[in-house]
């Protein structure tokens, strides 16, 4: 079942807004008090240089993820009007729309995700 226009200006506003969201962390995470591009240290808070390193990391980390999730975001929005949208990119079924509503970004499947992260399993990584 192909997705109505209704149900793609749907998922295109839940797109929009998710990405408007992650603009704005982005800014807040990235822009210092100055105006400038910068990731949030954590120097001066504690005297102990590991756990600054850690929360650093941790900083970092989180722009990256936020980051990734943006260009996830605006790949979507440039695939939503094609005929590829809601295509799995490994099997070619069709993606449950449910699915779709819940995570609009998603490029495969329920069986081919859970197959793709049983083959690229990592400890304490994302899943499905």
């Amino acid at each position: 079942m192909s997705l109505s226009t209704e149900q793609r200006q749907t998922l295109r506003d839940k797109l929009l807004q998710r990405r408007s969201q992650m603009v704005d962390d982005l800014r807040d995470e990235s822009i210092s008090d100055e105006g400038t591009l910068a990731v949030r240290s954590h120097r001066g808070e504690t005297d102990d240089e590991a756990v600054v390193e850690a929360m650093d990391a941790v900083e970092i980390a989180s722009t990256a993820r936020d980051a990734n999730e943006l260009a996830a975001i605006d790949r979507a929005l440039q695939r939503l009007d094609t005929p590829d949208f809601g295509i799995c990119i490994d099997c070619g079924a069709e993606i449950e729309t449910a699915r779709l509503m819940a995570e609009p970004t998603v490029l495969r499947c329920t069986a081919c995700q859970q197959r793709f992260e049983h083959q690229h399993h990592t400890p304490g990584g994302a899943r499905l």
